[in-house]
């Protein structure tokens, strides 16, 4: 059972082929004012140009998610490419457009003209998408808490009706400063769960941030404390600023290692891996090295793609973020761009793969784009329940990003 409660970030269904409509006109008067194209040529060329905007989105996306190596750089070299890509987020759709532009008139427009009607789409494109900010930049009161009930079959019942409230991707950052943090968290002083679970990408940016997020974290209390593991984010970063900030705020830290809950003699171990997105620092072996056989496990890790690794079957439910649930999610089609090896399908809510199951946080914070669309932030209360092996679960997703 799944429910879910939370404030607005549903654009009416109008919008949307408003919006469409928008940079349509907005395109063809760019072509046109830089080109000296006829009307009718740079209205259909702008309609192609619109139909171009998916592709580069996932170019850009793919270029600033960061590849798997800039987990190995030292701290210095990566920021310095993190820069970089920042400003790839307006270069790559500029040549983009422009390579299209001279492409489409067969030569008939000199590069420069190309070039200057790309920057214009750029300009254009880049003032809708501040207005988008504006009105989508998610707020606290938007924040959705999602309750779901999980049944674990083999779940000791000391534990029965155990309340473990997830959190992860917050994102601490310019955007989102720790005081902004702390209001997006407010939800979840009124749920009293027995365990609070972080499952990564605290902060962005400066130390200072990741500090101040961490306390901001630290402020929430549940009679088995707080349990994290590392994001990627975390490690670029800096990996041992990390664990410092965890234990000065007393958040419990699993980096590929086990904590064992005890309730009237009967065991519960929370496993906890390293990242397994970029960075590959994820040893789910280490994790579960000592866990005594048929011993109910719950797993965290920052990245959904540890359910590729054989071994996260030993668990019989695995607690992630890292996807944000796709940040902007479109009628009919989903999400736009999902960072994981699972693929879309895989975006956030319940699945079963398996014997265990999955359950995907969308996440507190945002990324590039920094707004959300049809995906609110989200915590969720997750209910155990034992004895009904699994029958509400199916091998499929129980809602995704709508309510």
């Amino acid at each position: 059972m799944t429910t879910a409660r939370s404030g607005r970030l549903y654009p009416p269904s109008w919008s949307y082929p408003a919006f469409i409509l928008w940079l349509e006109c907005g395109y063809a008067v760019a072509l046109r004012l830089t080109t000296g194209l006829p009307w009718t040529t740079s209205i259909w060329q702008a309609a192609v140009c619109l139909a171009a905007i998916g592709p580069l989105l996932l170019v850009v996306m793919n270029a600033v998610a960061g590849p798997k190596v800039l987990g190995r750089l030292p701290a210095a070299a990566f920021h310095v490419l993190r820069y970089l890509a920042g400003i790839g987020e307006f270069a790559i759709p500029w040549l983009g457009w422009a390579a299209l532009i001279h492409i489409i008139n067969a030569g008939g427009l000199s590069w420069a003209a190309a070039f200057w009607a790309g920057g214009a789409i750029v300009i254009f494109s880049d003032l809708t998408g501040a207005a988008l900010l504006l009105r989508f930049r998610p707020r606290a009161a938007d924040v959705e808490v999602t309750e779901v009930t999980i049944d674990l079959p083999n779940l000791p019942g000391s534990f029965d009706g155990y309340r473990i409230l997830h959190i992860s991707d917050i994102h601490c950052r310019s955007l989102l400063p720790a005081h902004r943090v702390a209001e997006r968290l407010l939800p979840a002083r009124s749920l009293h769960p027995d365990l609070i679970v972080f499952t990564g990408d605290l902060s962005d940016e400066s130390p200072l941030r990741l500090e101040t997020a961490a306390e901001a974290l630290s402020v929430l209390t549940a009679p088995d404390g707080i349990v994290a593991v590392m994001g990627n984010h975390d490690i670029w970063s800096g990996e041992a600023r990390f664990i410092k900030a965890m234990a000065h705020h007393g958040i419990k830290l699993l980096v590929n290692d086990h904590l064992t809950l005890s309730r009237d003699g009967a065991q519960l171990h929370i496993a906890g891996v390293n990242d397994a997105s970029y960075t590959e620092k994820a040893d789910l072996a280490a994790a579960l090295n000592g866990v005594p056989a048929g011993g109910e496990v719950i797993l965290l890790s920052h990245a959904p793609a540890i359910m590729r690794e054989p071994l996260a079957q030993r668990a019989s439910l695995v607690l992630s973020g890292h996807t944000h649930g796709g940040q902007v999610v479109l009628p009919g089609i989903g999400p736009i761009y999902v960072p994981s090896r699972l693929g879309r399908r895989y975006s956030s809510g319940l699945f079963r793969i398996g014997t265990t199951q999955l359950f995907i946080t969308r996440g507190l914070g945002e990324v590039v784009p920094p707004l959300r669309i049809n995906c609110p932030p989200e915590m969720a209360v997750l209910t155990l329940r034992g004895g009904r092996r699994g029958a509400r679960v199916r091998n499929d997703v129980i809602p995704r990003c709508a309510r």
